[in-house]
């Protein structure tokens, strides 16, 4: 079955599908179903996740504004204490090596794991994943501007950074630097409230059909090909992920923590926002630190660009405090890599916006997507 037909099918059933919701249970219901109709067993694995990134985006942005308010106040102990509290939750959010999200209130969430075998002994794993929910849009992702998202980040970072440094001096006895230094962090931070409540006020639930209705569909379509006719010696299992669009990849990381042990040496490969525009593989993503794809996998995209010239398969990159599913096991040195497809680089088209809808999809390069990843499993097989 074509990806297209399989992104119809989601869409038009379901939806918007805000994680940890009912919209979000009914897709993986959905995708469950299809895959047991062509004989392929599935695993449902529980996790708990928070459903959106607001709620820990203002606890950091507030602990911001309320430094640099003390700093400006000449309340220095007060204002070092909540700068390096903020400071510090704020790197958890960014790096996903501190689980920051526990320490906020939790719904229940799940992935949904299919595993075709080969047709003979197995002696390579390949784990293709691609998440189910959707996201609200946010002024953050506004097309006008969505370009400098990353410039953005790093600009973000440094002034906050700056912040806490000016509070720092100030309880040092340097007064008037650390409220100069405070200032532009505060203002910023300020200004991020206002972007949190508007999403939550003013903005709609996107459909996500690029993201990742996209990468759902290459991931289901790509299960019914390989059970109509599997692999020779790759295992492939198919993750269908929730909660990747909460402010780290929860889905990912619970999948990590469960299965990382018995799939150490698998392949992962990521498949995310592939329905419009040439097709991507991703060198870098994340930041604090910035996380780079594993160089086997990436010279493996390289010869499929060379032998595919048809495809436009080339390299590209996560904006700077953007991620994807792939994530977690780039911190831990997997070997991982994801995909996207680009109109403009570095910015997948219609990102986090109200214009991610199934008109907005092409069906020709939703396949193109398709072709690059079966033939990643095909002809390393």
């Amino acid at each position: 079955m074509k990806a297209y037909h399989y992104l119809e099918s989601l869409i038009y059933t379901i939806g918007a599908r805000p994680a940890t919701s009912e919209a979000e249970a009914r897709a993986r219901t959905l995708i469950e179903r299809r895959l047991h109709e062509r004989g392929i067993k599935t695993i449902t694995q529980p996790f708990r996740s928070v459903p959106s990134f607001t709620t820990p985006w203002v606890v950091v942005s507030l602990g911001f504004v309320l430094a640099g308010v003390s700093a400006l106040a000449s309340l220095w102990g007060v204002a070092a204490v909540l700068s390096i509290i903020a400071s510090a939750l704020y790197w958890g959010l960014v790096s996903g090596k501190w689980d920051v999200m526990r320490l906020f209130p939790q719904r229940e969430s799940a992935n949904l794991i299919a595993i075709v075998p080969p047709r003979e002994t197995v002696r390579r794993r390949v784990v293709v994943m691609a998440h189910i929910d959707s996201t609200r849009a946010a002024l953050l992702w506004d097309p006008k501007t969505v370009r400098y998202f990353g410039l953005s980040f790093q600009l973000q970072t440094l002034l906050l950074g700056l912040l806490t440094l000016g509070t720092l001096l100030g309880l040092a006895g340097y007064a008037a630097v650390g409220q100069i230094l405070a200032l532009p962090g505060t203002l910023l931070s300020l200004w991020g409230l206002f972007v949190l409540a508007h999403r939550e006020w003013r903005m709609p639930w996107v459909q996500g059909a690029n993201d990742n209705g996209s990468g759902v569909a290459v991931l289901g379509a790509l299960l019914e090909r390989l059970a109509a006719v599997p692999l020779r010696h790759t295992e492939v299992w198919g993750v269908f992920t929730g909660c990747e669009e909460v402010g780290t990849p929860a889905g990912a990381f619970a999948f990590e923590r469960e299965y990382g042990a018995q799939l150490r040496d698998a392949e992962f490969l990521i498949v995310d926002h592939v329905g419009l525009g040439a097709p991507r593989y991703l060198l870098a993503e994340g930041m604090l630190p910035r996380q780079h794809a594993h160089p086997e996998m990436v010279q493996r995209f390289a010869q499929l660009a060379t032998r595919h010239p048809e495809w436009e398969l080339k390299p590209s990159a996560v904006p700077h405090g953007a991620y994807t599913d792939a994530l977690p096991f780039l911190i831990k040195r997997y070997r991982a890599i994801a995909m996207w497809c680009e109109t403009q680089p570095g910015i997948p088209p219609n990102w986090h916006w109200v214009s991610d809808v199934i008109e907005n999809v092409s069906p020709d390069d939703l396949e193109r997507a398709s072709h690059v990843v079966e033939a990643y499993l095909r002809e390393y097989d």
